[in-house]
């Protein structure tokens, strides 16, 4: 120990250093970025119009059902059909959920919109899409319709309601805290037990592995994993490529894949194709770092 050194100011120091010799480690190791794509369960035809369509991601060699509900009782028959068929609550321990929620503009308000706000995903816009993740396998894309309706969030089937507020189920998000405050205050959806997968990562990886203090603009904030990064620790390397920019400003809330005169549109898949990845990884990550160091304390 250097005396001349603050105990604090040391510990600090080595913990840096370690960090930096074990992201050095990582980059030697690194695996090629895992391939994303997305495609129909079933073909189109010229006139076939589908009101809740199905798809088929594959994240690596990982394969995802998605179904987009179009329809809001579409999301109710998803919870029900997928807690059967997965036979969720008959496993030993908690029933995992990732959930991911999307920005968009207001509904109706787009062209009204200046300043900040006029970028969809700024933090005073709406949620307008929600993905969740079951099982590993099967994820659900929602998006609410809010069109001329003043209560939106009366029209949430019972069963998404029911899986969400369940103390059995722990829903794990990246700043899930105030996803969940934000679903209920607009969408009327409460989350009964929600885990930030940060949280969760740091109960197996440890803390100093998530988060570090940094400095920024001269004062001490925390800084920590970005999402992808997160994957790389907690899921054997995966390497996930940054989500473009197209995808990370869009407007959640004009989604149409009905496949309506045959066709799709391109801008939209790619939508849903990152909406699955990320609750999928985000499913991964908890249901792996649960297995093996347990829930968190809340």
């Amino acid at each position: 120990m250097n005396p001349k050194m603050h105990p604090k100011k040391e510990k600090r120091i080595k913990d840096s250093r370690h960090r930096k010799l074990a992201m050095a480690d990582r980059e030697e190791k690194k695996k090629a970025p895992v391939e994303l794509t997305i495609k129909r369960d079933k073909p189109l035809s010229d006139t076939h119009y589908e009101l809740n369509p199905l798809m088929v991601v594959h994240v690596g060699t990982h394969l995802i059902e998605t179904t987009v509900a179009l329809a809001d009782s579409a999301a109710g028959a998803w919870v029900r059909s997928t807690i059967s068929e997965l036979k969720l609550f008959r496993r030993r321990g908690p029933v995992v959920v990732g959930l991911c929620a999307f920005r968009g503009y207001p509904a109706g308000s787009r062209w009204n919109l200046r300043g900040p706000l006029s970028n969809p995903n700024h933090p005073s816009n709406p949620y307008r899409a929600i993905a969740i993740c079951l099982g590993g396998s099967h994820v659900l894309f929602y998006e609410l319709d809010t069109w001329y309706r003043k209560d939106p969030g009366s029209i949430i089937p019972r069963g998404l309601r029911d899986l969400l507020d369940n103390r059995k189920v722990v829903v794990v998000g990246w700043g899930i805290k105030e996803m969940v405050n934000k679903l209920q205050y607009e969408w009327g959806l409460k989350v009964a037990r929600p885990v930030d997968v940060r949280k969760v990562a740091a109960g197996t990886y440890g803390k100093d592995a998530v988060w570090w203090p940094k400095h920024e603009k001269g004062r001490v904030v925390m800084g920590g994993l970005g999402f992808e990064e997160l994957a790389e620790l907690a899921l054997d390397g995966m390497q996930l490529e940054k989500k473009p920019a197209k995808v990370r400003e869009a407007n959640w809330g004009e989604i149409g894949i009905d496949g309506y005169y045959g066709n799709d549109d391109k801008e939209d898949l790619e939508l849903i194709k990152y909406a699955t990845r990320d609750a999928f990884v985000t499913h991964q990550i908890a249901t792996k770092c649960i297995g093996k160091s347990g829930l968190p304390r809340e």
